[in-house]
């Protein structure tokens, strides 16, 4: 619990204004392709959005498990339930942003060491996640990366 706690604050140092600059690099197993992407991310009282700026413009939008996307192509409205590696991937933001301990805990376990907390799946997260690491450099917040069992990878760093 307490090293969850600890996570969690570090976790917060990124999103202290509640908004926050970031790369993300995906590796997509099926394609055996890397993708990155630069932009902000921003946390509403009941939402989640994420403004890609690089390569190419789109805002993503999570409320209520439901993923809405903006781009050059239109308007689409994906159900993270429909994508349970998504669904995941956002609850865990959420959850540390909002220091959500208990919903952490009923998902992970928790394992510090130096710079590095590892959170380890469990229960039905054991099914989609293999793990996500939070590394921290003088107490701040440098990324995190979170590998999926289907073999896909995301990892987000922090801008300064």
């Amino acid at each position: 619990m307490k090293v969850i706690v600890l996570g969690c604050l570090f976790f917060l140092s990124l999103f202290a204004n509640d908004s926050a600059a970031f790369k993300e690099t995906r590796y997509l197993y099926a394609l055996d392709k890397n993708v990155t992407l630069e932009g902000y991310i921003t946390f509403g009282e009941q939402n989640i959005v994420i403004e890609y700026v690089k390569p190419e413009p789109k805002v993503l939008t999570y409320f209520e498990e439901k993923l809405t996307i903006q781009d050059a192509k239109g308007y689409h409205v994906i159900d993270a339930q429909s994508m349970p590696s998504m669904n995941y991937f956002f609850m865990i933001i959420k959850a540390v942003h909002d220091e959500n301990t208990l919903l952490l805990n009923s998902f992970f376990d928790a394992t510090t060491q130096g710079d590095e907390t590892l959170l380890t799946p469990k229960g039905v997260a054991a099914e989609v996640l293999e793990e996500v690491r939070i590394v921290r450099h003088e107490k701040k917040l440098h990324s995190l990366h979170v590998k999926i069992k289907n073999g896909d990878r995301i990892t987000i760093e922090v801008l300064d």
